[in-house]
């Protein structure tokens, strides 16, 4: 699934909805969410760079979550995290948490620990 996702427009497609079907799951029940970050420029088309594979907002806390997910080039779990102000579109500033990762069974785990989305809410 992670395999070429940056030159496979419906691979990169299929990774996006994988972390929506996850994400919604995880949050479906306590947050409202929605998109933060511009995925395309506007015009309707798409940017397939995976920064951000996949983003949200929860608008009631004005916090954030970007995943930047990376060709994988090797056989390591590369993952890593941390806490960013980023700027919306208005001009008010968020925390986000950013997960930068490599996709594999490992990291996605990692990403959807609840001790790191509770992090950022």
């Amino acid at each position: 699934m992670n395999k070429n996702f940056l030159d496979n427009k419906s691979v990169y497609k299929e990774n996006v909805e994988f972390w929506d079907k996850i994400i919604q799951s995880l949050l479906q029940t306590e947050y409202t969410f929605a998109k933060y970050i511009a995925t395309d420029d506007g015009y309707g088309n798409e940017f397939y760079d995976g920064n951000p594979i996949y983003n949200f907002m929860i608008e009631s806390l004005n916090k954030g979550v970007r995943i930047i997910q990376e060709e994988a080039e090797d056989a390591q779990n590369q993952f890593a995290a941390w806490v960013n102000t980023a700027k919306l579109p208005d001009g008010n500033d968020i925390d986000e948490l950013v997960i930068n990762l490599q996709l594999s069974k490992e990291t996605c785990l990692l990403a959807v620990d609840q001790e790191q989305i509770k992090k950022v809410a």
